[in-house]
């Protein structure tokens, strides 16, 4: 069957894979169809199935491209806006899994920016502190058991750090 349209009447005709029969949508005669064709469209319609289950975007979007090619086989247009409605629900859990990721980023971005803030507040405190107690010990302010408990945290300090590295492989 190769024109798909009715010999007795000029309508349209759509072919039912399943059955091999194409039929008349205005009279609703049924004619046999070419095998040859029916082998030919249910291929296509098998391979947009098949697209269909791969779950993506590209498989959705080649699959309404077949569908969209052969509007004569019956049950291609509902397959057809399956893949459509499918293929947005798709594209709209993809956007806004974007809009929490970017959501993230930015909070994650914040944070990073309130932490410097903090880690420079300290470091300038740090060094107060040093500038402060280097003062007191070259004016002999500080007494011995002073100079031994900074020397001490210093110490420990240097170890805690280093052994850290020293573990963490860094």
């Amino acid at each position: 069957m190769r024109a798909f349209t009715c010999p007795v009447c000029g309508g349209k005709m759509n072919i039912v894979i399943e059955t091999g029969l194409a039929v008349c949508e205005a009279c609703q005669r049924t004619f046999d169809a070419d095998p040859k064709d029916v082998q030919k469209y249910g291929g296509i319609v098998r391979d947009a199935e098949r697209l269909m289950r791969q779950n993506n975007v590209a498989g959705y979007e080649d699959a309404i491209r077949l569908l969209a090619s052969i509007p004569f086989v019956s049950g291609a247009k509902e397959k057809q806006a399956e893949c459509e409605k499918r293929l947005s629900e798709l594209q709209n859990r993809m956007e806004r899994h974007r809009e929490l990721i970017h959501r993230e980023d930015e909070k994650n971005t914040k944070l990073g920016i309130i932490l410097l803030i903090l880690t420079l507040l300290f470091a300038a405190a740090a060094i107060i502190g040093i500038v402060y107690l280097v003062i007191l010990w070259s004016k002999g302010m500080l007494s011995r058991p002073a100079i031994i408990v900074i020397v001490s945290v210093i110490v420990i300090a240097a170890a805690l750090a280093l052994f850290s590295r020293l573990r963490g492989g860094n």
